[in-house]
């Protein structure tokens, strides 16, 4: 082919991959539910959704990039002609490290993210603007050493970014912080404060003893009232600052302190 049809298949290309990278066929996000009770949720993403963003999102505008670059060079030949294959390069990693598994497991699910079928078709996508590049540059043996070390650059980027965002995406489960927090009389129970404090908690007036957590679950032991029952409950986020308790199991005083702590809505003071 001669080198404006390369140019020409390089655009096309790169815009394709520009085009699909909104179709929510690229990564399958897997999530497993425990807890209270067992459930599997399954969903599509696309470079513009959740974990897709944002290293397909730099792929796909990596992409749209080259691809304009490619017609411009097929009007003014005399430009610089690297670029184009380090652009496509850098697509090829990016769009590569979307292959790489990534898993995140806490205590109450577990995330997957996993292959789509659109990824091998912009892996092909990708290969081929690489492989016009290379028909049009025929770079020397440097160039073509310091572009495998950009793609493995690339991948590897694209590889870490994505498993380094579901960390952040996923957080620890752990909804609570330290302080104080009201539960206003209802269902029986009268106003009570609830204060946590590094290793320790506060309930009102009636209950108190070491907090051990682990994601959303939190364990209150050591209870003078009970010194013999460790109470075990998930603490759920209500809004953005506030708690409620669903009991696990707590035997103390036959399920008063359980009954204390599940009642109501506990607000964070101010």
């Amino acid at each position: 082919m001669t080198e404006r049809r390369w140019l020409l298949l390089i655009a096309a290309a790169g815009i394709a991959v520009f085009a699909l990278s909104f179709v929510n066929a690229w990564i399958v996000h897997d999530r497993e539910i425990r807890g209270e009770g067992y459930r599997h949720a399954q969903h599509f993403l696309s470079a513009w959704r959740g974990e897709g963003m944002p290293v397909l999102t730099i792929a796909a505008f990596g992409a749209l990039a080259t691809a304009l670059y490619a017609l411009i060079l097929r009007r003014r030949p005399s430009l610089v002609t690297l670029p184009l294959l380090a652009g496509a390069v850098i697509v090829l990693g990016l769009v590569l490290s979307a292959a790489w598994p990534v898993s995140k497991d806490g205590h109450a699910s577990s995330v997957r993210l996993s292959v789509g079928f659109l990824l091998p078709l912009g892996v092909v996508l990708a290969g081929s603007m690489v492989v016009g590049a290379v028909k049009i540059i025929r770079p020397p043996r440097r160039w073509t050493i310091l572009a495998a070390a950009l793609l493995v650059f690339a991948l590897a980027s694209g590889a870490g970014g994505r498993w380094l965002g579901l960390q952040l995406a996923e957080g620890t489960g752990r909804n609570w912080s330290d302080g104080s927090y009201t539960r206003t009389a209802t269902g029986g129970e009268p106003t009570e404060t609830l204060v946590i404090s590094d290793t320790r908690v506060v309930i009102g007036e009636r209950w108190q003893g070491t907090w051990e957590w682990s994601g959303w679950t939190v364990v209150i032991d050591n209870d003078p009232a009970c010194p013999d029952s460790r109470g075990t409950y998930h603490a759920h986020g209500v809004n953005e600052e506030d708690l409620r308790f669903v009991k696990v199991v707590d035997t103390c005083e036959d399920g008063v302190r359980g009954d204390d702590l599940e009642t109501g809505i506990w607000y964070r003071d101010p």
